[in-house]
């Protein structure tokens, strides 16, 4: 039976990273441009076996170092140094690349023997990567042949085997001895093929077909080449039938699969525009109200910047006034009228004089916190007078009836009135302190409320 096999499959590229060690000194990169030199002889063939420093790539998970060195011009032995049982983790199909490179083997006959000893394990990946080896980089050996292969592996040995190109033999040998002596017989005797119990109809072509199809099915996920069929009186022929349906099956799936991925890219591209239009949206009106606060904060400063120069102004006015009141009062003092009328000139010069001092200690004692009182006083009773906010605010600092009589310029009498239709307008009982009453907007204002 001819096995047919995909002329174009799709891409399967290394996933894994290559640690192949570089040269780290002038001598190893002058090294690396020399010709291999033999160093010793094959002892079953007597040809040289020769070696480069950095024709190996330590494998950190596994924990092995793999090494490749040349028998004669032509033959490269592979093996596993390690002192424990271990798995193939990842293919060094860079390294083969470089190997062959420096051999000068890139497109030439070139035989391949490869030392499974310590390996009880073949990783999905290592597969991946042999299938990506010998179906994107083309034939690259003549011949493979593995020895020491372990019981446990055995059955993915027969299936690296049967996945190889069909101008590429491989066989699984006993030890080094048989590889190297099959290898050179075929050498010696290029007509006759190695794998010629793998004619086709034979029982051995058939199982490689078998395994091939499967190992492509597994390995690699190449669904849409059909298995190919043994002739319909085959014994088994049914085994193959079978697994065509299950290539079919896993077919179907695939599809399956692929359809949900398109539609969960579909959904989420949908759901990713919807986002980007929630969030322009949500940026214009951001910038809409950072632009209505930047008027709102001008409109502030230039208000702030008003009242501070009137406040300017109005200390000015007191302090040229306390300047008369001064001079006014010494002028008192020394006036030549009655004792009684000096006395009480002298005392409304004092009267005025505290009561500029009080103005003005109530302009340096107004905090950011006092101003956030009067911006919630005013939000929760918007038609208080600005005397009225003036009076609450000299109520909330604690200051006496007296002491407000002096800074407004009123009687004792007369805050006391004010006092009264101040409480009426808050709206408060008669029971309830307007003391009080300030101190719990003055906390509000401090939380933020």
């Amino acid at each position: 039976m001819v096995v047919t096999r995909l002329k174009n499959p799709k891409s399967f590229k290394h996933r894994y990273p290559l640690k192949i060690p570089k040269p780290q000194s002038p001598e190893q990169h002058f090294m690396k441009q020399k010709v291999p030199q033999p160093a010793r002889q094959c002892p079953v063939t007597s040809l040289p076996v020769t070696t480069l420093p950095y024709w190996n790539a330590y494998h950190r998970n596994a924990d092995y170092t793999a090494t490749f060195e040349a028998i004669g011009n032509d033959i490269l032995h592979a093996q596993v140094v390690t002192d424990h049982d271990t798995s193939l983790d990842y293919m060094d199909n860079e390294l083969f690349q470089t190997v062959c490179s420096d051999l000068g083997l890139i497109g030439k006959e070139t035989y391949v023997i490869i030392n499974l000893n310590h390996i009880r394990k073949v990783t999905l990946a290592y597969k991946k990567d042999f299938a990506n080896l010998v179906y994107n980089w083309g034939p690259i050996f003549s011949i493979m042949a593995l020895y020491n292969v372990h019981p446990d592996i055995a059955p993915v040995a027969e299936g690296v085997a049967s996945i190889c190109p069909d101008n590429a033999c491989t066989f699984i040998a006993a030890d080094y001895r048989e590889a190297i002596l099959r290898i050179m017989e075929y050498k010696n005797n290029p007509e006759r093929s190695l794998c010629e119990d793998e004619k086709a109809g034979s029982n051995a072509s058939v199982k490689k077909a078998f395994l091939n199809a499967l190992a492509r099915m597994c390995w690699i996920n190449m669904l849409e080449l059909p298995v190919p069929l043994p002739a319909a009186d085959h014994e088994y022929h049914p085994l193959f039938l079978a697994l065509e349906e299950h290539r079919k099956d896993m077919l179907a799936k695939e599809e399956e699969h692929q359809k949900k991925i398109a539609q969960i890219k579909q959904d989420g591209q949908q759901q990713l525009e919807l986002n980007k239009i929630l969030l322009n949206a949500k940026l214009d009106l951001h910038t809409r109200y950072a632009s209505r606060f930047e008027h709102e904060t001008d409109a502030i400063r230039k208000t702030i910047a008003g009242k501070e120069n009137e406040l300017a102004q109005i200390s000015a006015a007191v302090e040229e006034k306390a300047g008369l009141l001064g001079r006014m009062y010494e002028l008192i003092e020394t006036a030549d009228i009655r004792e009684e009328q000096k006395e009480s000139l002298i005392g409304h010069c004092r009267k005025m004089i505290d009561a500029g001092t009080v103005e003005q200690q109530l302009r340096m004692e107004l905090t950011e916190a006092d101003s956030r009182f009067l911006s919630l006083l005013k939000k929760e009773h918007p038609s208080l007078s600005e005397k009225e906010l003036r009076l609450s605010l000299l109520i909330k600092l604690d200051y006496d009836t007296r002491e407000i009589a002096r800074s407004t310029g009123l009687s004792n009498r007369g805050i006391e009135t004010v006092r009264y239709r101040l409480h009426k307008k808050l709206g408060l009982q008669k029971h309830q302190s307007m003391k009080r009453h300030f101190a719990s907007l003055s906390e509000k204002s401090r939380q933020g409320i």
